[in-house]
């Protein structure tokens, strides 16, 4: 592995890359939205499950977060996984709208509980060895692994597909066992804590933090409208091929090769951003990404593929920067929180975004919808982003 260069004595790098592999082995990613279709029958009803997800996310985000910096990051995980297990249960057993809405709580509630703290108890085991700086090196990587384990869950999802849309489902539950159990084998690294803090407290305090700081403030307002107009296309993009008259059997080769862009994104994050800047590639990575889509909207076939999947590259190349340039900005002891903060806001977003994109797409067609989300990705982001410090 590339950090063992630096020397990096800790176990927790190897057992998070692993984890996270683990973690993407979702094979039902390619076929969700079709899953939740069959029984729910319009688009409409597929992004509000979604909106579900979304809005549980934004609630149990900035608390979880506290409970990972006052009691255990080491113990979130452990939680996270744990609940995910029975949310992929429920979703298994499926078959009505409420068993759906429960599976997005519960999942919501995993993603919430897992939200910062793995990259918290990455960044501070680094920083007990103070090798802090190669945080957005190893944390591209850290990202890069998960689509890769995706990837290949999502070739092999599309073939259990063929058998049953509820196939994929019932395979996924046994990689998040086998991940729950190597989480026992973290060792928590040591933070600061504030021992007389309450949790109500400690979230308002990092909340302020924040509000306070302009360079986060505008991680905020830039990324909120590209995440969750992004985050919405990613959801409904079955839906889109489909529309494209894609077969149903190419689904989870496309999933792989998007997820395979994300990958090689993340992965070479930090290279491209030292050679270009830290500001620079983030504002790029958006327009090019937002460009891809609005083209490929345009297009069929073979064309409108290659342009989708491609654009997934520039969403992996500007995440592992602006986590870098985050956590730059975030006391040890309060960056759980922070981070939960971070992905709240952006929650937020999807929570009012999928809905309007689902909305749209009954209303016009889910090609317009698209169109419409990139002319939004292209433009508001980059303006905020264009104002970012480079450090």
């Amino acid at each position: 592995m590339e950090f063992n260069k630096n020397n990096i004595k800790s176990r927790n790098i190897y057992i998070l890359y692993i984890t996270t592999f683990l973690g993407g082995l979702m094979f039902f990613l390619p076929i969700l939205a079709l899953y939740y279709q069959q029984t729910l029958f319009s688009a409409q009803n597929v992004a509000f499950i979604f909106a579900v997800e979304a809005i549980a996310s934004a609630i149990f985000e900035v608390p979880t977060g506290a409970v990972a910096d006052l009691f255990g990051r080491k113990r979130s995980m452990l939680l996270a996984y744990f609940i995910d297990i029975i949310a992929f249960i429920i979703l298994w057993i499926g078959g009505s709208m409420i068993m759906f809405i429960v599976y997005a709580i519960l999942t919501a509630l995993a993603h919430a509980l897992n939200s910062g703290t793995d990259t918290a108890i990455m960044y501070d085991t680094l920083k007990q060895e103070g090798k802090e700086n190669l945080y957005k090196k190893i944390s591209g990587i850290y990202m890069a692994i998960w689509p890769a384990g995706a990837a290949i869950s999502s070739i092999i999802g599309g073939y259990l597909a063929t058998i049953s849309l509820r196939t994929p489902v019932f395979y996924t539950i046994f990689p998040f066992i086998i991940a729950l159990i190597l989480i026992f084998f973290i060792d928590e690294p040591k933070y600061e804590k504030k021992k007389e803090n309450t949790l109500n407290g400690h979230m308002l305090e990092s909340l302020k933090d924040v509000l306070r700081n302009k360079q986060l403030v505008l991680i905020l307002l830039g990324g909120i409208v590209v995440w969750s107009f992004g985050e919405s296309t990613h959801f409904l993009n079955q839906l889109f091929f489909q529309f494209k008259n894609i077969p149903i059997l190419w689904f989870g080769y496309i999933a792989a090769i998007d997820f395979a862009f994300s990958s090689l994104g993340f992965y070479f994050s930090h290279v491209i951003s030292e050679r270009f800047g830290n500001k620079r590639t983030v504002v790029f990575s958006v327009i090019l990404m937002s460009v891809l889509l609005i083209v490929a909207t345009l297009t069929t076939g073979y064309i409108m593929l290659a342009l989708f999947t491609v654009s997934s590259f520039f969403f992996g190349l500007r995440s592992p920067i602006l986590g870098h340039l985050w956590n730059a900005e975030c006391e040890s002891r309060k960056r759980a929180t922070m981070n939960s903060i971070n992905s709240l806001i952006y929650q937020l977003g999807v929570a009012l975004v999928v809905p309007l994109v689902g909305y749209w797409s009954d209303l016009f067609t889910v090609n317009t919808a698209f169109l419409l989300s990139g002319i939004i990705m292209l433009i508001i982001p980059s303006i905020f982003f264009a104002f970012l410090k480079n450090n």
